[in-house]
């Protein structure tokens, strides 16, 4: 024989071999797949896998046999003609079969999600060789493979993980001597090798105050009758009580993550507050009461304090009295009788019923009897619907129109060399473009008729200007920029002094309620009876309070939670509940019941039941 073989021979050789492999198989004993070549009869014969020194084989079946199926299990993970084969996969002598081995790194390096602290935890020492198990000629092979420890291919060594720990930029406060501890000697669990240091949060400035805010009662009784004389449950101080004390800010201080970043803490928020001229301030930051009244706070950003002064109807609010405008706390020892306005800067306490009427207080509002037919406004509410609020802000906005309009009018006259007086434009403009604010200025002087006497000389220059903005002649007489401007500042620092006015912490206090509308940026409470027919919004909560109470026919809305007894009933108007956060109701008959913006139409009645 030659000593080298030519490439024909070879081709011969590994012809036969192949003519060979195919004849392997064995005699089939019984349905499915046995694990070896079965020989069903002459003609079929099955393919086949083997495993043999590392290598996968593949043998095709002939005459219908079955396709041999691999399989392989972990670490193994098996590629068939480059996508990852999951499961049993059929394959033949075409497939190209690959392999991989899925294990984890030698260690691994990981930082908490605050980036204060940073871990190392050695998986294994050494890396070694994985070989494939053989497996013997079959139809159903599975890929099994195991550890070669006579081939190392990996260590770790202390510089290994230092590298890692350069790259990944970590550089505070590294333990190299745990480091390489735990290399020696491995826990196989994360150790903290590296921190940073968290910033120290500072403190928002705080407000305290010693004065309630809320109405914790309305009126005492005394064997069964009200005790008018007595009212001090309103909240009440005396001059040269301490009100308020503001603790003041402290600045936090930064730190660093295990990068060496900078960590700032969070900005801190400070108060200003501003005694009004019942209060005094000392350097100190305490707030003194220098007037007998009912203390409150006003204002966001900037906190104003101040003491109110009560208004005292002894009897009933009716045209004798006529409407009540007060820069102040208003109580009313009576009724408001029909179509009635009362308006407080302040708080209103009704020891009696409201009838048809409307009530607008910038703080809260409680009655001792019943409301029906009429309108309460609370807070930001009391503010919004007040009289005197709406039409200064009209004022404001035709003025400034004015003056603009007025400014390019005149300009234009004099590129014409023409003349016409300041008064003659805007009797012009008022004729032609703002014929409405006559009948503005005209609902301000009613409003402005009714205030009480405390106000009366603050709203004299006002007055002065209101009144002249409804004759042309004097318009054309007197007024100038000038006056326009001053009028616009008057106008102004009346819109401001009833919007700084709003109180935050505010409510509406009630029994019951019929065929009545009551809105309060606080929350509404309703102490007996309950409600009928009535639309109530609570930017906080809306609260019954007896076991017994009803809610039928009424739309009620809350910002927070919405706490009911008896919903829903023989009225005959649907009762709907919408609450930001929680519904709880003892019973309800029929209506719907909303959360958000997902709602619920209740026809049969339920019990005990809370919607979140």
């Amino acid at each position: 024989m030659a000593e080298h073989m030519s490439e024909q021979e070879i081709l011969k050789l590994l012809k036969k071999l192949d003519q060979e492999s195919n004849q392997l198989h064995e005699e089939h004993q019984e349905a499915g797949y046995s694990g070896q070549n079965v020989e069903i009869n002459d003609k079929i014969i099955d393919g086949f896998i083997k495993v043999e020194h590392g290598k996968i084989i593949v043998g095709n079946p002939s005459n219908g046999g079955r396709i041999p199926i691999i399989n392989a299990k972990l670490p193994v993970r098996l590629y068939i003609d480059g996508q990852e084969a999951i499961g049993e996969t059929k394959v033949s002598s075409a497939s190209n079969i690959e392999w991989r081995i899925e294990e984890k790194p030698l260690f691994e390096i990981t930082v908490s999600e605050d980036k204060l602290e940073a871990y190392l935890t050695i998986n294994r020492t050494r890396r070694h060789a994985w070989i494939l198990k053989e497996v013997a000629t079959t139809l159903y092979a599975v890929l099994r493979a195991e550890e070669d420890p006579t081939i190392i291919l990996e260590t770790v060594y202390l510089q290994d993980v230092l590298s890692a720990v350069e790259k990944m930029n970590i550089k505070m406060n590294l333990d190299i001597a745990m480091i390489q501890a735990e290399i020696l000697n491995p826990s196989f669990k994360p150790i903290k090798f590296a921190y940073g240091k968290a910033p120290v949060q500072g403190q928002h400035a705080q407000l305290n105050l010693f004065f309630s805010e809320n109405i914790e009662s309305i009126f005492n009784e005394v064997k069964g009758s009200i005790d008018y004389k007595n009212h001090m449950n309103i909240p009440s101080v005396k001059n040269g009580d301490v009100i308020a004390r503001k603790t003041p800010l402290v600045e936090g201080t930064a730190g660093y993550d295990v990068y060496g970043n900078v960590l700032l803490p969070d900005p801190v928020n400070d108060i200003r507050i501003v005694a009004k001229q019942n209060v005094e301030i000392t350097p100190e930051a305490i707030a003194i009461a220098r007037k007998e009244g009912r203390p409150r706070i006003t204002g966001n950003k900037i906190k104003y304090l101040d003491i109110n002064t009560t208004y005292i109807v002894p009897g009933d609010v009716d045209l004798h009295t006529g409407n009540i405008v007060f820069a102040g706390d208003v109580v009313v020892y009576g009724d408001v009788t029909d179509n009635m306005i009362i308006e407080s800067l302040g708080n209103i306490y009704i020891s009696g019923s409201v009838f048809n009427s409307t009530l607008t207080a910038t703080g809260s509002i409680a009655v001792q009897g019943n409301v029906i037919g009429s309108n309460l406004y609370s807070g930001y509410f009391g503010m919004l619907y007040n009289r005197l609020y709406n039409t200064s802000n009209q004022l404001i906005q035709y003025i400034e129109k004015m003056l603009v309009s007025t400014k390019m009018l005149l300009a234009e006259i004099g590129k014409k060399n023409k003349h016409i007086r300041y008064g003659q434009v805007l009797v012009l403009l008022i004729e032609s473009k703002y014929n409405q604010m006559p009948e503005i200025v005209k609902e301000m002087l009613s409003v402005i008729s009714s205030i009480q006497s405390l106000n009366k000389e603050a709203m004299q220059q006002l007055k002065y200007y209101l009144e002249l903005s409804l004759h042309p002649a004097k318009i054309v007489e007197v007024m100038t920029a000038a006056r326009l401007e001053d009028f616009l500042r008057i106008l102004r620092e009346t819109f401001m002094r009833i919007a700084l006015s709003q109180e935050a912490h505010v409510q509406i206090n009630i029994n019951q309620s019929q065929n009545s509308t009551l809105k309060s940026n606080g929350d509404i409470l309703i102490r007996k009876e309950g409600v009928i027919q009535c639309d109530l919004y609570s930017a906080g909560n809306i609260i019954f309070f007896l076991d017994n109470s009803v809610c039928r026919g009424s739309k009620l809305e809350a910002g927070d939670t919405i706490s009911a007894m008896y919903v829903g009933g023989i009225t005959g108007v649907g009762t709907t509940l919408k609450a930001a956060k929680k519904v709880m109701i003892k019973k309800m008959f029929e209506g719907r019941v909303c959360i958000d913006r997902s709602c619920i139409d209740i026809f049969e009645p339920i019990e005990d039941k809370t919607f979140e």
